[in-house]
C-alpha cells in the first residue's frame, strides 16, 4: 500500500511539473514613442521586479513569464504602461508622453496655476527635497537650492535663522526679508531684533538676532515651497513683495483610511574647528618677550621658564561641548470622498554647542477640508507653537567666543573646590567664560496660534469665489539675569534682572472671484479680489538691581529704583488687486496684474499707490515647425518675458509724523518733538526686467531653465543722514532727529542658471543630479540727499560704508604697505599724522615731512620700527583719515549649489554641495587676536610672525630698543607689526589684513536612506518604514582663518555684513532618522 502512495505521488509531482513548464514561456516585445521610433532604455519590470531593459531597436525579452505575470514599461518623461502576459509571447507598444510636469499645478498669488502656463520666473521645493536633508527651521533649506537666493545662517545657535535675499539687498532700512506666505496668509517672518525682543545687549543691536520667527513652523508640516522671484510674479502682492515671496504649502489629508506616520531623529553635533591661538608655553613665551624689549615692567615670575610648563586651559574645548538633539512627530491624515483631515504633533529639544544654549519646539496642527457640496467647500488651517530657548550672547567684545579665545591659557576654569576659579591679576578684567556662560541666564519663550478658515463657492461652472480670514496670535516671554559675582579682578557687585512681555495679533480678510473660460484654442482666466489686513503689538517690561537673593529673579523684588518701559503700535494695509491670463493653444502666453495698496505706515498725502506688472512667454517647442525640426530631442521649450513694479512699506509706523518726548529743564518738565516730520514719505518702489528660457531635451531626462534680470528699487525709504553739527546727533534730550524720507536707488543685476538631468536610468540604479548658478551684481546708485552709510563693528569702530557707485556694505579702512624696517624707511614714507605725538616737521610750503631727529622718537609714544606701514591711497604724502578706502566687498559673486541623488534597489543616496565665491569676511575676531597690545590677552600663534625687533650693532645690552637709529626688522618680509602695550601707531587700526576671502565649498549633507520592502513590513502592521543616515557640514574648503566663512548679516551692528565678531559657528552633525507608517 505504502509503495502504491509513493508511486501516485511521483506521478502527481511529474504532471505537476510538466503543466508548470509549459506554462512558463519567453515574452518579447518591441517598445516605440508616438512617432513609431524605437525607445531605447526603457525599464521593465515583472511582477514588481526589474528584469529588462530595451535595447538600441527597442526590444526586450523577460524569461520564465506565466500568463499572470504583470509586465510594467517605465521610461523618464513617459507615462508608465503595463499590462498582463495572458497566453501572448510577443508585444508592440506605443509609450506617451508624459505631460505631468508641466499639467502640475504650482502655487501662485492668490491661487493656482498649471505649471506650463507661467510666464513669470519662480522656483518649487518639493517634499522629496525638504526631506534630503535633517531640518529644525524651514528657511535652512533655502541654502544652495533655489537659483537667485541667497540665503546665508545668522548663527549656528540652536532654533536660529537665516538672512534670505532674493535676488539681492534690495533696500536699506525698509526690512530686506522676503514675504513669508503660509496656505494664503501671510505669516509674520520678518527678522527680530534683540531690542524688540526685549534681550536689548543680551543678544545684540542689530536689525538681526539669532531668534528666527520661522522655527515656530515645524519642516514635517510642509509639502512644499514656491519662491517667487521676478516682479511679475510677486507684484499680485504689491507693496510686501519687493524682497520676494515665498509660498509654504502644509500636509493635507487624503481619502482614505487613517494613516499614521511617526517621524523620528536623534542628532549629535560638534564644533570641529579650532583657532590656531598659543597654548601655555606659547603664551610664556609671547610674554617673556615683551618683557626683554621694555614692554613690561615688572614681569611675572610664573612665566620665566616655559619649557616647564604645559599646555594649560584650552578655553576653546571648555566653551564648546557635543550637543544632543532629538525630534518627535506623529501625524495622522486620512478622510472619506467629501472629509479630508490632517492632524500632527512634534517635539523638538536641540542642545547648542555652545555651553548653556538649547532650544526646545512644541507645535500641533489640524488641517481640514470638507466638500459640503458640489459647489461649496470649506476649510481650516491652525497651528499652536510654543518654544523655550535659552540663548548665549557669542557675538561682540563680550561674546562668549571673544572671551574663550582670549582668556590666558594659565587661568584655571575651577578652583580646587569646585567654584569657578578666582583671578587676580593687575589689568586683568576679562571674566571666566565658563562661569559667564552658566552664571548669566538669557531666557526667552515664546507662543504663536496661527491659521486661517476658507470658503470656496462655485455658484456657476468656471466661476469661484474665494473668502479666506487669516489670524495670528501670538506672545513672547524674554528674561535676563546676572548675578553677584565675586572672583578675584573680576567682579559684580550687584546682581540685575529684566523682564519684558511682548503680545500681538495679526488678522487679514481676503476674497477675490475668478472665472476660466475656454474657446477653442483660447484660454482666459480673471481674477478680481481685494485684501485688508491690521497687526497690532504691546509690550511692557522692568528693569531692576540689588535683587534679595540669586535664587530669585524677579525684578520686582530688586531695592534700586525699577525701570519701567512700555509701548505699543500698530499698522495696517488695504488692498485691491486683480489678475488676468491668456492662453493660446498652449504655445502664446500673457499675464497681467494689478494691485491698488494703502498703508498706515504713510501719511495722508502718499497713502496709496498702484503697481502693475506683465508677462508673456512663448512655447515655442509646441509650434509645428519645431516639432518637426526638435521633436526627437526638444520635450518643452518657453521663452518668457517679463516686467513688473512692486513696492515697500516696512519701516513701521508713524515714521512720517513727529513723536513727542519729554525734557527735563531748570523751570520743570519740558516737552519737544523728538523728530522732524515728513508728511511726503512715500513708498519705497522696485521695478524689475526679467527674461527667461525654459528647455527640457530628451524627453525631459535634462532641463535647463536660464533668468537674466535687471531690478532697481527707487525712493529707498530711510532716515536722512545728516552731520551732528546740525542738531540731528548728540545728547537725546536736546537732539531733533532727521526725518525720514526716500532718499536712495539702488540696482541689482544677475543671471540665474538651473539644471537638472537625469543622467542614468536602469532597472535597479538612477542617478538624478541638479545644479544652479546664481550671478549677482549690485550697486548703490545714490542717497538722496543722506551722506555714505557707515557700519561699525563695535562701538564706534567703522568698519564698513556704502556708498554711491559701490555695491553695499563695502569694507572701509587702511591698506597695509608692509612694516617699517629701520629708521631710514620711516624716513623715506609719507608722514603718518594720525597720531598728535609723531614728530613732524612741516616747511615753508606746507609740505610736511618726518623729523630726522632719532631723540624725537619714542617706542611707546610715536611711530617706530616694526609699526605698520599704512599706504598713501590719495597720493597726498601724508597718512590720515581719507586714505581709508574700499578693502573689499561681503557680496558673492556668485553662489552655486549641486545636489545628486542615486538610487540602488531599496537604498538611496544624497549628496548635497554649496559654495560662495568672490565674497570677503571681515575677520573682527582676529583684530583682538594679532593686536599683541596686552600681556593678559591669548594671541593667535600667527603672531610669532610678527616683526621681530633687534639692535642693527648686535649689542642687546642695555635699552638697546630706545634706540630707533639703532633698530631694526630681523625679519624683514614679516606681515604682522611689532608687539607693543601701548600701540602708538593704532597697528590695529581696521584694513585690508582684517579682510579675508570667504569663497568656500561645503558639503553640505550627505544622506543614506533605505526604505524597507512592502512584503517584509506588512507582516508587522506597517505600510512604510524608512531609515536614514545623515551628515551635516562635513567638511568645508576655504581659505578664511575663522570659524566658518558664511556669515552673514549682523546681529550687532545696522548697516554691516559678513563681519565675524565672534559668530556662533555652524556645527558638524550627525543624525540617524526613523520614518514609520501605519
Amino acid at each position: 500500500m505504502y509503495l502504491q502512495v509513493k508511486r501516485a505521488a511521483f506521478a502527481l509531482f511529474l504532471s505537476l511539473s510538466c503543466f508548470v513548464a509549459k506554462a512558463q514561456k519567453t515574452v518579447t516585445g518591441t517598445v516605440q514613442d508616438a512617432s513609431g521610433e524605437p525607445m531605447i532604455g526603457v525599464t521593465v519590470l515583472a511582477n514588481g521586479k526589474p528584469v529588462a531593459v530595451t535595447d538600441i531597436d527597442g526590444v526586450f525579452s523577460v524569461p520564465n513569464a506565466t500568463p499572470s505575470t504583470v509586465i510594467k514599461l517605465s521610461y523618464v518623461g513617459y507615462l508608465d504602461q503595463q499590462f498582463k502576459v495572458g497566453q501572448k509571447t510577443s508585444f508592440n507598444i506605443t509609450l506617451n508622453e508624459d505631460n505631468h510636469n508641466l499639467d502640475e499645478v504650482v502655487v501662485v498669488g492668490y491661487g493656482t496655476m498649471k505649471k506650463s502656463d507661467l510666464a513669470g520666473a519662480s522656483t518649487s521645493l518639493d517634499e522629496k527635497t525638504l526631506k534630503s536633508a535633517p531640518l529644525t527651521n524651514i528657511d535652512q533649506t533655502f541654502q544652495g537650492r533655489v537659483a537667485g537666493v541667497n540665503a546665508v545662517q545668522t548663527s549656528g545657535a540652536p532654533g536660529s535663522g537665516i538672512s534670505v535675499q532674493v535676488r539681492g539687498q534690495a533696500t536699506i532700512n525698509a526690512g530686506s526679508d522676503p514675504l513669508y506666505v503660509v496656505d494664503g496668509v501671510i505669516f509674520n517672518a520678518q527678522a527680530n531684533s534683540g531690542a524688540s525682543l526685549g534681550l536689548g545687549d543680551a543678544l545684540g543691536n542689530g536689525t538681526h538676532s539669532s531668534v528666527s520667527p520661522l522655527s515656530t513652523l515645524a519642516p514635517q508640516d510642509i509639502v512644499s515651497i514656491e519662491v517667487l522671484k521676478d516682479a511679475s510674479a510677486t507684484a499680485i502682492y504689491g507693496a510686501q513683495g519687493a524682497n520676494g515671496v515665498v509660498l509654504i504649502t502644509t500636509k493635507k489629508g487624503k481619502s482614505g483610511d487613517a494613516k499614521f506616520t511617526y517621524t523620528g531623529s536623534v542628532t549629535v553635533s560638534r564644533q570641529n574647528k579650532r583657532i590656531d591661538i598659543m597654548n601655555l608655553r606659547e603664551f610664556a613665551t609671547f610674554y617673556n618677550t615683551l618683557a626683554e624689549q621694555g614692554e613690561i615692567s615688572k614681569p611675572d615670575a610664573f612665566y620665566s621658564d616655559p619649557s616647564i610648563l604645559g599646555r594649560g586651559t584650552n578655553w576653546q574645548d571648555a566653551i564648546f561641548r557635543t550637543a544632543w538633539q532629538t525630534g518627535h512627530q506623529l501625524s495622522a491624515e486620512g478622510g472619506t470622498d467629501k472629509v479630508h483631515y490632517y492632524i500632527s504633533s512634534g517635539y523638538d529639544k536641540q542642545d547648542g554647542t555652545i555651553l548653556g544654549s538649547d532650544f526646545r519646539r512644541f507645535n500641533t496642527r489640524v488641517n481640514l477640508d470638507a466638500q459640503l457640496k458640489k459647489w461649496l467647500k470649506i476649510g481650516f488651517n491652525g497651528t499652536y507653537a510654543v518654544t523655550h530657548e535659552s540663548l548665549k550672547l557669542a557675538e561682540g567684545d563680550e561674546g562668549l567666543i571673544n572671551y574663550s579665545l582670549t582668556t590666558p591659557p594659565d587661568i584655571q576654569i575651577y578652583n580646587i573646590d569646585g567654584g569657578y576659579s578666582s583671578v587676580s591679576k593687575e589689568g586683568f578684567t576679562n571674566p571666566n567664560p565658563i562661569a559667564k556662560a552658566m552664571a548669566d541666564d538669557i531666557l526667552l519663550k515664546r507662543q504663536t496660534l496661527n491659521g486661517s478658515i476658507y470658503v470656496d463657492v462655485t455658484p456657476i461652472k468656471n466661476l469661484t469665489w474665494h473668502s479666506q480670514f487669516g489670524y495670528d496670535i501670538n506672545s513672547s516671554d524674554a528674561q535676563t539675569y546676572s548675578p553677584v559675582i565675586k572672583l578675584g579682578t573680576w567682579s559684580r557687585a550687584q546682581n540685575q534682572a529684566r523682564v519684558q512681555k511682548n503680545s500681538g495679533y495679526f488678522w487679514s480678510f481676503n476674497n477675490y472671484v475668478q472665472y476660466n473660460m475656454q474657446f477653442g484654442k483660447h484660454g482666459i482666466t480673471a481674477m478680481v479680489g481685494q485684501e485688508a489686513w491690521e497687526s497690532h503689538y504691546d509690550y511692557t517690561g522692568i528693569f531692576n538691581t540689588n535683587l534679595p537673593s540669586d535664587a530669585v529673579h524677579n525684578p520686582a523684588l530688586g531695592q534700586a529704583e525699577p525701570q519701567i518701559s512700555d509701548g505699543w503700535g500698530s499698522s495696517s494695509m488695504a488692498s485691491f488687486f486683480t489678475r488676468e491670463t491668456y492662453n493660446y493653444d498652449d504655445r502664446y502666453l500673457g499675464t497681467y496684474t494689478y494691485r491698488y495698496d494703502g498703508s498706515s505706515n504713510f501719511g495722508p498725502n502718499k497713502r496709496w499707490a498702484g503697481f502693475h506688472s506683465f508677462a508673456a512667454a512663448w512655447r515655442f517647442s509646441n509650434e509645428k515647425f519645431m516639432k518637426r525640426l526638435g521633436g526627437k530631442w526638444l520635450s518643452n521649450g518657453k521663452l518668457r518675458l517679463g516686467w513688473g513694479q512692486t513696492g515697500n512699506s516696512n519701516i513701521g509706523g508713524y515714521k512720517w509724523g513727529s513723536v513727542v518726548s519729554a525734557m527735563e529743564t531748570g523751570l520743570g518738565m519740558g516737552y519737544k518733538p523728538a523728530n522732524i516730520k515728513n508728511l511726503d514719505i512715500k513708498w519705497e518702489t522696485q521695478e524689475q526686467w526679467n527674461v527667461g528660457l525654459d528647455l527640457g531635451l530628451f524627453n525631459s531626462r535634462l532641463n535647463l531653465t536660464v533668468d537674466w534680470y535687471k531690478k532697481e528699487s527707487k525712493d529707498m525709504l530711510m532716515q536722512l543722514i545728516l552731520p551732528s553739527i546740525m542738531g540731528t546727533s548728540g545728547n537725546a534730550s536736546s537732539a531733533l532727529a532727521a526725518p525720514w524720507g526716500n532718499y536712495g536707488d539702488i540696482e541689482n543685476t544677475g543671471l540665474e542658471i538651473a539644471l537638472s538631468a537625469h543622467p542614468i536610468m536602469t532597472p535597479n540604479f538612477t542617478w538624478d543630479t541638479d545644479v544652479n548658478i546664481s550671478i549677482n551684481r549690485n550697486k548703490l546708485k545714490s542717497l538722496g540727499g543722506s551722506t555714505a552709510l557707515v557700519g561699525y563693528g563695535q562701538w564706534t569702530d567703522v568698519v564698513s560704508r556704502s556708498v554711491p557707485g559701490q555695491s553695499l556694505y563695502n569694507f572701509y579702512g587702511y591698506v597695509v604697505d608692509g612694516v617699517y624696517k629701520d629708521f631710514q624707511d620711516i624716513l623715506n614714507s609719507p608722514v603718518d599724522t594720525r597720531q598728535q605725538n609723531n614728530p613732524i616737521v612741516t616747511d615753508a610750503d606746507g609740505k610736511k615731512h618726518w623729523s630726522t631727529d632719532p631723540t624725537k622718537y619714542s617706542r611707546t609714544n610715536t611711530v617706530f620700527v616694526g609699526d605698520l606701514k599704512f599706504k598713501d591711497i590719495n597720493g597726498d604724502g601724508v597718512i590720515d583719515e581719507n586714505d581709508r578706502t574700499n578693502i573689499g566687498s561681503p557680496m558673492p559673486k556668485w553662489t552655486f549649489g549641486w545636489n545628486n541623488t542615486f538610487r540602488w534597489k531599496q537604498w538611496d543616496l544624497n549628496i548635497f554641495i554649496n559654495g560662495s565665491v568672490g565674497n570677503k569676511v571681515g575677520n573682527y575676531v582676529k583684530m583682538k587676536l594679532t593686536h599683541m597690545n596686552s600681556p593678559w590677552t591669548n594671541q593667535l600663534t600667527d603672531v610669532s610672525k610678527r616683526a621681530i625687533l633687534a639692535p642693527a650693532d648686535g649689542n642687546y645690552s642695555g635699552n638697546w630698543y630706545d634706540n630707533i637709529a639703532n633698530v631694526i626688522v630681523s625679519n624683514p618680509s614679516a606681515t604682522l607689526p611689532r608687539a607693543t602695550i601701548n600701540d602708538p601707531n593704532d597697528n590695529d587700526a581696521w584694513s585690508d589684513r582684517y579682510v579675508e576671502s570667504a569663497s568656500y565649498l561645503r558639503l553640505k549633507s550627505i544622506t543614506l536612506g533605505y526604505t524597507f520592502k512592502p512584503e517584509l513590513i506588512h507582516k508587522i502592521g506597517l505600510t512604510n518604514l524608512r531609515l536614514t543616515l545623515n551628515a551635516t557640514n562635513l567638511f568645508t574648503i576655504t581659505g578664511y582663518d575663522g570659524y566658518d566663512p558664511e556669515v552673514g548679516v549682523s546681529t550687532a551692528s545696522a548697516n554691516v555684513y559678513g563681519l565675524d565678531n565672534g559668530r556662533y559657528p555652524s556645527p558638524t552633525s550627525f543624525a540617524f532618522g526613523l520614518t514609520a507608517s501605519f
